[in-house]
């Protein structure tokens, strides 16, 4: 093993980031996540698909509310036990669930390169969307981005995975180092 180059990276993991956010410190960043939570706070008790419910209502397969029949109502839904006691129609209404889908906006534009020596506007950014990514995918829920700056606009429909995650952490890495100081207008 070379213990120069273990030194090396050591070194580098301690410095400033600087003005540009590397992909490896952006992936690095999923193991710092456990904290921090983009869920609900009313939990769910289905275990089936789709962890967050609904304010839809429907055909769906947790039972919200008996209510009596009204014109234009699916006559497959008709409690026909509650029709026969209580001689009217009523319907059984449901609440759907729905899979939750993350979008990130991530903005590279040349007024987010500036900052301290730590860290610049544009490499916060990077990490928060990466964060943000991280913990929706450890939630099971799926990730999607618009990464841009003043030329571009890179966009990921959303889908689950790392693999997903690494496609948008790509993006914003391109796009941050896009940025220059000859790119930067005084504001």
């Amino acid at each position: 093993m070379d213990w120069s180059k273990v030194k090396r990276n050591r070194a580098v993991s301690t410095q400033p980031y600087g003005p540009y956010i590397s992909l490896e410190r952006l992936v690095r960043l999923q193991f710092m996540v456990k904290d921090f939570s983009l869920q609900p706070t009313q939990p769910v008790s289905s275990i089936l698909s789709g962890r967050y419910g609904s304010r839809l209502r429907g055909r769906g397969l947790n039972f919200e509310e008996l209510r009596r029949y009204l014109a234009g109502d699916d006559v497959r839904t008709i409690d026909w036990k509650v029709t026969a006691r209580t001689r009217t129609p009523h319907v059984r209404v449901y609440s759907e669930e729905k899979d939750r889908k993350v979008l990130l906006l991530v903005d590279q534009r040349a007024n987010m390169f500036f900052g301290t020596r730590e860290k610049f506007k544009s490499v916060t950014a990077a990490e928060a969307a990466a964060i943000s990514a991280w913990r929706a995918i450890a939630a099971g829920d799926r990730v999607g981005a618009l990464v841009f700056n003043d030329e571009t606009i890179l966009e990921t429909r959303p889908a689950g995975g790392s693999g997903a995650v690494l496609s948008i952490l790509g993006d914003v890495v391109q796009l941050n180092h896009q940025l220059s100081k000859e790119n930067t207008s005084p504001e």
